[in-house]
């Protein structure tokens, strides 16, 4: 059972085969929502197809892919999630062109142009939530991550301005920032600095991220939670 329900919304989720987003996808398909999984990982069609839903495949890079995601709706959708992550580990002066160029197209340019794409038809309806999944290096620098924490607090600043944009037309826009999740990458000296005792699993982002994305937060625009165990006062 969940506490929200989105029974007769359109969901679009991006990065939809990631930890995350899939992690958000079933939450949001539980909730009644009719889901429409974004990846291009082929694992996003056979989680939709478990879930009911559809899939589109394509890398986030690629300009065209927004019209093609929308061409698969038949309205503009109640909720947009935008989970689409590239994360490259690498001192800032070492990390070479291709790679920042990746995480910024996947990052912050795959990011906009979805919401680009989606936003007008979305206020001209006059409501909507879209659900940006940010990171807490967007505010806290950790090395390895610079420019992707880069990526991020463009992610987040994104939130922020089209909060303000898209306002008017009911149409709201938050965030997440998750912090380190538990994955073959994680390190005891990084759990050691959570003051909760343990790294995330991205079952913990699912409540915060369906209550910014409920009528419960009606009220809510422009926000960026912190979802990080106390990661981020450490």
């Amino acid at each position: 059972m969940t506490a929200h329900e989105f029974t007769g919304s359109r969901a679009v989720i991006t990065g939809a085969a990631g930890a995350i987003g899939s992690a958000l996808a079933r939450a949001i398909a539980e909730a009644g929502a009719e889901v429409l999984l974004v990846d291009q990982d082929p694992a996003a069609q056979v989680l939709a197809a478990e879930l009911g839903g559809r899939a589109v495949l394509g890398d986030p890079s690629e300009s065209g892919l927004p019209a093609d995601v929308l061409m698969e709706l038949d309205g503009p959708p109640e909720l947009l999630v935008l989970a689409t992550d590239e994360q490259v580990w690498s001192p800032a002066v070492e990390l070479s062109e291709a790679d920042w160029q990746r995480q910024s197209e996947v990052n912050v340019g795959a990011l906009y142009r979805m919401v680009r794409a989606a936003a007008p038809s979305m206020a001209r309806r006059g409501s909507g939530a879209v659900l940006a999944v940010s990171s807490v290096t967007a505010e806290r620098a950790a090395v390895g991550a610079v420019p992707y924490g880069a990526t991020k607090a463009a992610v987040s600043q994104l939130v922020r301005g089209l909060a303000v944009e898209l306002g008017p037309s009911g149409v709201r826009v938050n965030g997440i920032a998750p912090g380190p999740l538990a994955d073959r990458r994680s390190r005891r000296r990084v759990v050691e600095r959570v003051p909760l005792g343990r790294l995330a699993d991205p079952a913990d982002l699912v409540g915060p991220a369906m209550f910014l994305l409920s009528a419960d937060a009606r009220y809510v625009t422009g926000q960026v939670l912190v979802v990080d165990g106390g990661y981020a006062l450490s």
